[in-house]
């Protein structure tokens, strides 16, 4: 991060951390701006600013690559108790979610304006994205996908023998 450092603020509202009420201090990373807090290590990425930052682009892995992901990833846990949150922005409570669907990092999200990432979150997450993980969920979603499709199939040829047995008994 860039040594310019200044409060942060947005619609002239100076942001205070959702974790431990100091200020928010802005910095520039990559060419985007993220507020984050001098006492918590937590960080504020504005919401059109999360893809850029957190390095979401498309690539290729193969099938064994994303195999050999899976086999050694382990999610990663929640050590502290669950405290919900309020988006330094609008001052409401913050949805907790699973980033992504296997990476066990569980964000704090305000879908308007932004989301919360404690102390060492958003690197895990950059660490998540270079490995394929990503690509990982996208190949869960398709086997997903493919098995509802042979389930709906079969049931299918199921019904349609039936009422070809149906037909032949007449």
């Amino acid at each position: 991060m860039e040594t310019d450092q200044k409060i942060a603020k947005r619609a002239g509202q100076t942001l205070v951390c959702p974790r431990c009420s100091n200020l928010l201090t802005a910095a520039v990373e990559e060419g985007w701006e993220i507020d984050f807090c001098g006492q918590c290590k937590g960080v504020w990425v504005d919401i059109w600013a999360e893809r850029e930052l957190l390095g979401i682009k498309p690539a290729a892995f193969t099938m064994d690559e994303l195999k050999r992901l899976h086999r050694s990833y382990k999610p990663l846990g929640r050590l502290k108790p669950v405290q919900y949150v309020s988006c330094p922005v609008c001052k409401e409570l913050m949805n907790r979610k699973i980033w992504g669907t296997y990476s066990g990092i569980v964000i704090d999200k305000c879908f308007e304006h932004g989301t919360w990432f404690d102390e060492g979150e958003l690197e895990k997450i950059r660490e998540y994205v270079a490995l394929g993980g990503m690509e990982y969920e996208k190949m869960r979603m398709m086997e997903d996908g493919f098995k509802e499709l042979h389930f709906k199939i079969r049931r299918e040829v199921g019904r349609l023998e039936q009422k070809i047995d149906s037909f032949r008994k007449q």
